[in-house]
């Protein structure tokens, strides 16, 4: 495995060269990071598609719960990308080593103790949001295994976020790339017993941990070696009231909200399963297919994130403020031009993951309804991507609460009951158009132009 190339430091000076030109150059390795990470799940769900309707809701059940107890550290990612991005922007490269070495620090202890959490408790979680019975034991496995890897996991976030805070967004994207690759050959060996026991479920969960783990030690390698330029120092790791403040201040909203946010998706899978395998094969694939349709945005949600951080470190409001709207204007020109075909071929597409005729039908009738907003959703992780790279996460915090809690959860129980699954896709629709609107006002206020460093 080799992502070091010549040597050199594929770093974007984002101060020094045109917008555009620095947003395209970090975000097409943060897209292609991004569908690399969404392959994760599509191998998955390609393999457990062809044993069956359980075997293929394992996962799109079991990824809300992990990710919510994910997201609680996933915040400590998000306070080292905004630092590390303003303290660059600032010039004090110390200060941004500190930070990525106190990140580091906080992430490993955090993720040791939720992972062993997880992985012991998975059924009582799932029996609390009353799962439906035949489907627990195929979520359990796939659940607990991927909660015992939750420290790779979150070291493998926690590098790759500490070097696109930098500016270099090439490393995370072939760290990822190798992940991938290994997870993508692994899966089918270990779900049907080629050379392995056939382990199903949980080969397909076993598969990914593996993969991140041997991903995860060669990235701690190219941090602390220098071999890309950044070069973590082991007195970095040393505890720091301060620094460690500083990144609690700035991560915990993040993850407060984060965990929030997934406990409302847990709950939205719950409400969706309690309809049958049918509509949660359905809305598993349509998840999937939408995590492809927007990792456009997500990349350019990442890219606009560093440059906000840097911009504001450096005192550049007026360019914070004007990437998040190049951003947002090239993000829905693509993403619409994807939905519109996933809107024209829902049927095709759903196929591709499952084809029994049943859930063929609901898969059409998610995509006429849902692709209609993505675009807009899209948009919205750029807003809040730009909140998250100013460090004002305790703002990001309470507008993804609000899409899910106050305006998402309520709809799916009252169309639902009235209309039945056709009911929840559309009020998933409208929840992506209403956040879309709020954070727009937001952002256009630029009451959020102001640093935390």
């Amino acid at each position: 495995m080799d992502i070091e190339g010549d040597g050199a430091v594929k770093r974007v000076d984002v101060l020094n060269e045109d917008m555009t030109s620095a947003l395209f150059k970090l975000a097409w390795p943060a897209v292609l990071s991004m569908l690399f990470q969404t392959l994760y799940n599509i191998t998955d769900a390609f393999w457990l598609g062809k044993l069956g309707k359980l075997e293929i809701s394992a996962p799109t059940i079991a990824w809300p719960a992990i990710f919510l107890v994910l997201s609680l550290g996933g915040g400590i990612t998000v306070a080292s990308l905004a630092l590390v991005a303003q303290y660059t922007g600032k010039g004090n490269d110390e200060l941004a080593r500190k930070a990525a070495g106190q990140a580091l620090s906080v992430t490993f202890s955090f993720a040791i103790i939720v992972g062993i959490i997880g992985g012991f408790y998975s059924k009582e979680f799932l029996l609390l949001l009353k799962i439906p019975s035949e489907m627990i034991p195929y979520t359990r496995s796939y659940m607990s295994t991927i909660f015992f890897g939750t420290p790779l996991a979150f070291g493998l976030f926690a590098v790759s976020s500490i070097f696109t805070g930098w500016g270099d967004a090439v490393t995370p994207m072939k760290l990822t790339a190798f992940s991938v690759l290994f997870n993508a050959v692994l899966d089918p060996l270990m779900i049907f017993g080629i050379g392995f026991p056939a382990l199903g479920v949980f080969g397909a969960a076993l598969a990914t941990v593996i993969s991140r783990g041997i991903v995860l030690f060669y990235a701690l390698y190219l941090l602390f070696s220098d071999k890309k330029g950044f070069g973590l120092r082991l007195k970095d790791l040393i505890p720091s009231k301060g620094m460690i403040s500083k990144i609690l201040k700035v991560g915990l909203p993040s993850s407060f909200g984060n965990s929030i946010t997934s406990l409302a998706f847990l709950i939205i899978i719950a409400m969706i399963s309690r309809y049958g395998s049918v509509a949660t094969a359905a809305v598993g694939v349509g998840n999937r297919v939408t995590s492809i349709a927007t990792m456009f945005s997500f990349g350019l949600a990442q890219a606009t994130s560093t440059m906000v951080g840097q911009y504001l470190g450096a005192g550049e409001n007026a360019k914070a403020y004007k990437v998040v709207w190049k951003s947002s204007a090239w993000n829905m020109l693509v993403v619409g031009a994807i939905c519109t075909l996933t809107f024209v071929f829902g049927r095709e597409v759903t196929m591709v993951f499952i084809n029994e005729p049943d859930v063929l039908l609901e898969g059409i009738r998610y995509f006429r309804i849902v692709s209609l907003s993505v675009p807009f959703f899209a948009t919205f992780n750029i807003f809040d991507a730009a909140l998250r790279g100013a460090g004002h996460t305790v703002l990001s915090m309470f507008i993804n609460i609000s899409r899910l809690w106050v305006i998402r959860i309520p709809l799916i129980h009252y169309f639902g009951a009235s209309m039945g699954t056709t009911g929840i896709w559309y009020a998933m629709l409208i929840s992506n158009l209403l956040i879309a609107a709020v954070s727009a006002v937001i952002i256009l206020s630029k009451t959020w132009l102001r640093r935390v460093i």
